[in-house]
């Protein structure tokens, strides 16, 4: 019985780097999956959009991915595609960053008092259920049709979302884990480094997540209303003038940038909350 012990216990570091090395490859092939299957997928919408556009008889209600392809193509030759694209996208990242920021400040003080949080909850509710497109006419009064405007009109959007996440993730606290941490006395500063913050970070990125498409849908509605560049002025313009083509590209230049936002967040998430594990409710 002791050697058989013995031979268990000597064997079980390896058998844990076997494990480990078996568990390597594994998610290497899972995400290898997913990646083909996207690509599936990307290559089937376009195909589809390409088969819909030969079927259209009139040009002017359709434009094809072939014909988009050259459009970007021309764009960016002459470079108003590199301008329009880097417009929108510092007003949308700008806007982004500083309605993050807003939102967490403000929903860790509701989140810390909660009679302030019941006082100000029908505020906030009464405020986030305004129409922002109708209040884009009003910053582009007060701060003019430059980059203010815009990012404001962001902030309105992205500031809410936050808030609400940090409000809701603060209470999702475990409550016995923050009496431990008390119980030894633990500084404000320990509490906020060891508790509140990792507690907190899967609910920022997931309102990041949420936020990064309403962040370009918040900087285009301003420049569709009053700018002089910008994808979001793109659109205007060449769906001012018929221009189905130009007006499509400009909305696929988009969803590549919301694309690209989206897999730069999923990696900086996968390193940051590597320690969490994938528990999925059914798998077909």
């Amino acid at each position: 019985m002791m050697q058989q012990r013995d031979t268990a216990l000597t064997t079980t570091p390896a058998a844990k780097d076997a494990g480990a090395d078996q568990v390597l490859p594994a998610r290497r092939r899972a995400k290898l999956a997913r990646l083909a299957d996207q690509l599936i997928a990307g290559i089937a919408v376009l195909v589809l959009w390409q088969i819909a556009a030969q079927i259209g008889t009139n040009k002017r209600w359709i434009s094809s991915p072939i014909d988009v392809a050259a459009r970007a193509w021309d764009m960016a030759l002459d470079g108003t595609l590199q301008m329009h694209t880097w417009q929108t996208l510092q007003e949308a990242l700008l806007g982004l960053f500083l309605g993050l920021l807003l939102g967490t400040v403000i929903g860790l003080a509701l989140g810390y008092w909660r009679r302030l949080s019941d006082a100000l909850d029908p505020v906030i509710m009464g405020l986030y259920s305004l129409p922002r497109v109708s209040l884009a006419p009003l910053f582009i009064i007060w701060l003019g049709i430059g980059i203010a405007a815009k990012v404001a009109l962001v902030v309105s959007l992205v500031a809410f979302v936050a808030l609400y996440n940090v409000r809701e993730g603060l209470k999702s606290i475990d409550g016995e884990l923050v009496d431990a941490f008390r119980s030894m006395n633990a500084s404000r500063a320990a509490m906020l480094r060891y508790v509140i913050a990792p507690s907190l970070v899967p609910w920022l990125l997931t309102a990041t997540r949420i936020c990064i498409g309403m962040a370009l849908i918040g900087a285009v509605v301003g420049e569709m209303i009053g700018a002089s560049r910008g994808l979001g002025w793109y659109v205007s313009h060449a769906t001012n003038v018929y221009d189905i083509t130009g007006s499509i590209t400009a909305l696929f230049i988009l969803g590549i940038l919301a694309m690209i936002l989206n897999a730069l967040l999923g990696l900086f998430e996968a390193r940051v909350l590597s320690w969490r594990k994938d528990t999925r409710i059914a798998q077909i």
